[in-house]
């Protein structure tokens, strides 16, 4: 079911100014975090567009051919469909005055007490960086989200594709192990092994999603046996001609083998986390606090259970 459910960004509070960060030479440049990132388009199958639930549709047909003869008998066709849900999230974050007139910033700020406090350069970094940290946790939950509640934190958010794969019966599971540079070929030929004989010769259009820690693996089991590019040049993501994506939010020591279209990421505008809405209270309710809110709609399905392998 839909869930209205809100991705809390900062302290309730509002912007947290750091011993680091109060009044003293102004900088003129900020540093960033590292954030995962997803490239959705060329490894998920996109559906956007959806605000509450839609259905996906398709046909099967079983033993199409039969001996000629002048009768004609023929096997049921089935019309079927799956419902395709998505969970209403909403980004969070908030900036007090007087937090900022605390920081270097201040040097910055309109004259006044009274004054705009929204200082030019720090805002472009400030939506820039909530923009990003937005992408990074929807891709957190795009794999393990959970909404059991497990976590006490975004990720109970949506379930994402490794609660729904462990829960369905149709996928094809290999049972893992630690990963390391020693093991990983071995334990990808497994899943590889693992698939369904109609997927083993369309590897075009097959995805290798892999953890961090396994595609690092890979990359050095690689290098081992490639000594022209060993360690001075980074090898092709590939693997028996298949696409290897490090999917930054899988858990570790886990990988998931399918064609590129059998994982349906459902949303409503792809520049939904991007669409930051900003708000002064002090002209409406004279508190002196900037809010910040995006608003957006995920969900995470797959179509063919059996043709998915799930390592783990």
């Amino acid at each position: 079911m839909a869930r209205n459910l809100k991705i809390k960004l900062s302290d309730p509070t509002g912007l947290v100014v750091d011993g680091s960060a109060l009044l003293c030479p102004n900088p003129e440049a900020f540093y960033s975090k590292a954030y995962i990132t997803s490239d959705v388009v060329d490894n998920f199958r996109a559906l956007p567009g959806v605000k509450s639930k839609t259905k996906l549709a398709k046909v099967a047909f079983d033993d199409l051919l039969k001996e000629s003869t002048c009768s004609f008998t023929a096997d049921n066709s089935l019309l079927d469909a799956i419902e395709i849900d998505t969970c209403a999230i909403s980004a969070l974050a908030q900036i007090c005055r007087f937090d900022l007139e605390q920081s270097f910033l201040a040097t910055q700020m309109a004259s006044g007490s009274n004054g705009s406090f929204e200082v030019a350069n720090f805002m472009a970094y400030y939506w820039d960086e909530m923009a990003k940290e937005i992408g990074s946790e929807i891709e957190q939950i795009r794999w393990r989200g959970n909404t059991t509640g497990e976590t006490s934190t975004f990720l109970d958010l949506c379930d994402g594709y490794e609660v729904k794969l462990k829960a369905d019966s149709d996928v094809v599971k290999v049972t893992g192990t630690s990963i390391t540079s020693s093991n990983v070929l071995a334990e990808m030929i497994k899943a590889v092994e693992a698939l369904p004989a109609q997927l083993k010769t369309k590897r075009g259009s097959l995805r290798f999603h892999v953890a961090s820690n396994v595609a690092l693996a890979y990359e050095l089991a690689a290098a081992q046996g490639n000594t022209q590019a060993y360690i001075t040049q980074s090898l092709g993501l590939s693997f028996l001609g298949i696409k290897v994506v490090v999917g930054e939010g899988l858990s570790d020591d886990t990988m998931v083998l399918t064609t590129k279209d059998n994982l349906i990421y459902a949303f409503d505008a792809e520049s939904d986390e991007k669409a930051l809405k900003a708000v002064n209270l002090e002209d409406s309710v004279a508190e002196p606090l900037l809010r910040t809110r995006a608003n957006m709609k995920v969900g995470f399905y797959f179509v063919n259970p059996k043709e998915i392998v799930f390592y783990s």
